[in-house]
C-alpha cells in the first residue's frame, strides 16, 4: 500500500488494534511523515509484514566490497534482530494486557472472598439465633433438638496487601495501551490473517495476532532504516553495524526473556484466579440460600413460640440437679446416654 489520496483510501478496510503507546509511537516513527493519516501508516506496515511474512520471510542481505565474513556476520545478527524485536514488541503488549486483567481479577477475587467471609458470619449470627430459639421453645415445653453453637470467624479487608511481583513489580511503570485505527486494502488484511493461520498463531496470541502481523512489518522497517546508515563497501562502517545490531540483539533478547518468562506466569495465574472466582461465586450462591433457608427456620420458630405463649405455655423453673451436671453429663445427654 502507498500513500495517496483519499479517493484511493475509498476501498480501504478499517479495522482496530489495541496496542501500548511505545509500539505505536515506534510505528509511527518507522512509517515516516509521507502518510496523511496515523491509520495509513499503521496500514503500511501491516501490509508490510503480510508481505513478508507471505514471501520467503527472509531479510535482504546487504550485498559490498566490504569483508564477506563482516557482511555474514551483520546479516545474521539483523535477521535475529528482525525475529526477536516483532515478538518482543508483541509480548510487552499481551504482558501489560494481561497484568491489567490480572489486577481486576484479583480485585474481584479479593472482594469475592471477603463477601464469602461476611456471608458465613451472617450464617453463623443466624445460627446463634436460630439455636436460641429452640432453647427458647424447649423452655416451653416443645421437643427440638439443639446444636453446638459456633465460634466467630475472623474478619478480613478487601484492601489488603496483595502477594509482591518481585522483578516485575515495576515493569509496565506509566505504560498505556490503547486501541488504534488501522487502515488497509482488503486484499492486504486477507494476506495477513492467511499468514497469522498458516503460522498457527491464532492458538497462541488470539485477536492479537494482527498485531504480530504489525510488528513485523515495523522490525522490517527498522533494519531497512538501519541498512540505509552502513556503508557496505566500509569494513569499518559494516563493522560499526555489526557491533550496533549485536548490542540491539543482545539488549532485546534480555527483555523479551523476562516477558515470556512473565507472560507464562500470568496466563497460569489468571487461569487458577478465573477457577477461584468460579467456585466461589458458586459456593456463595450456595450460602445464600442457606441463609434464606436460616431467616425460614427462624420464622417458624418464633410462630410456634408464639403458639405456645399463647396457649398458656410458661418456662418451667430450673432444674437444681440440671444446673449442677457436670460436662461429662451434659455431652451424654447430648449424645442420647441414659440417665
Amino acid at each position: 500500500m502507498s500513500g495517496g489520496t483519499d479517493s484511493q483510501a475509498e476501498g480501504a478496510t478499517s479495522l482496530r488494534l489495541s496496542m501500548v503507546q511505545e509500539i505505536y509511537d515506534l510505528a509511527i516513527e518507522a512509517a515516516g511523515e509521507v502518510w496523511p493519516t496515523p491509520a495509513r501508516a499503521l496500514g503500511y506496515l501491516l501490509e508490510r509484514g503480510a508481505d513478508f511474512l507471505a514471501g520467503n520471510a527472509a531479510l535482504p542481505t546487504i550485498v559490498g566490497d566490504a569483508s564477506s565474513d563482516l557482511l555474514s556476520a551483520l546479516h545474521s545478527y539483523r535477521e535475529d534482530l528482525l525475529l526477536v524485536q516483532a515478538l518482543y514488541l508483541l509480548s510487552r503488549d499481551v504482558t501489560f494486557a494481561l497484568t491489567e486483567s490480572s489486577t481486576a481479577a484479583e480485585t474481584e477475587w479479593v472482594r469475592l472472598a471477603d463477601r464469602h467471609i461476611e456471608i458465613r458470619a451472617q450464617i453463623v449470627e443466624r445460627r446463634r439465633e436460630e439455636e436460641q430459639l429452640k432453647r427458647h421453645l424447649v423452655a416451653l415445653g416443645g421437643s427440638t433438638v439443639p446444636l453446638p453453637e459456633h465460634g466467630e470467624l475472623p474478619v478480613t479487608w478487601g484492601d489488603r496487601p496483595r502477594k509482591g511481583r518481585g522483578m516485575f513489580d515495576h515493569l509496565f511503570d506509566g505504560v498505556i495501551r490503547d486501541e488504534h485505527e488501522v487502515r488497509v486494502e482488503p486484499t492486504v488484511l486477507a494476506a495477513a490473517d492467511a499468514a497469522v493461520s498458516a503460522r498457527g498463531w491464532h492458538e497462541e496470541w488470539g485477536d492479537d495476532a494482527r498485531l504480530l502481523v504489525l510488528t513485523h512489518g515495523l522490525s522490517l522497517v527498522l533494519r531497512e532504516h538501519e541498512a540505509d546508515e552502513i556503508d557496505p563497501d566500509d569494513d569499518d562502517s559494516v563493522h560499526d553495524g555489526h557491533d550496533a545490531a549485536r548490542s540491539r540483539l543482545m539488549a532485546l533478547e534480555g527483555r523479551y526473556s523476562t516477558l515470556r518468562r512473565r507472560l507464562v506466569e500470568l496466563r497460569h495465574n489468571n487461569r487458577i484466579l478465573g477457577w477461584r472466582i468460579t467456585a466461589l461465586e458458586v459456593e456463595t450462591a450456595g450460602m445464600l440460600r442457606r441463609l434464606d433457608q436460616f431467616l425460614m427456620d427462624r420464622d417458624r420458630l418464633e410462630a410456634e413460640i408464639n403458639l405456645r405463649r399463647a396457649a398458656g405455655a410458661t418456662i418451667a423453673a430450673p432444674n437444681e440437679q440440671a444446673t449442677q451436671l457436670g460436662w461429662r453429663d451434659r455431652l451424654g445427654r447430648l449424645f442420647g446416654r441414659p440417665n
